[in-house]
């Protein structure tokens, strides 16, 4: 969450590349799997590079029309194990009326 910073970022183009590897500033080198993904939640793109912008896939959603429906459904999806669906509906109708 947040702007780009833009020399934390540039040390991840390697991990955005093809070969995947994460440089740790220790000198490490992380490999990450073909089945590892990485995902940003930025604020702007302001301070990104042409070059970390092309590596990266871009979705775009207006704050406005996300509405608070996704973030309730995350919530119960963690909930699942200790509820049933009856359960579960029961806390989203809840919801529904409050809101």
């Amino acid at each position: 969450d947040g702007p780009v910073d833009a020399v934390r970022i540039e040390n991840m183009n390697t991990v955005l590349d093809d070969n995947k590897k994460l440089c740790l500033m220790s000198g490490e080198i992380i490999q990450m799997s073909n089945k590892q993904s990485m995902i940003f939640e930025t604020e702007d793109l302001e301070q990104a590079s042409p070059a970390t912008i092309s590596r990266c896939g871009m979705i775009y959603m207006e704050p406005s029309e996300l509405g608070w429906e996704p973030v309730l459904s995350s919530y119960l999806a963690t909930l699942q194990p200790q509820f049933s669906e009856e359960q579960l509906e029961t806390i989203r109708v809840v919801f529904e009326w409050l809101l």
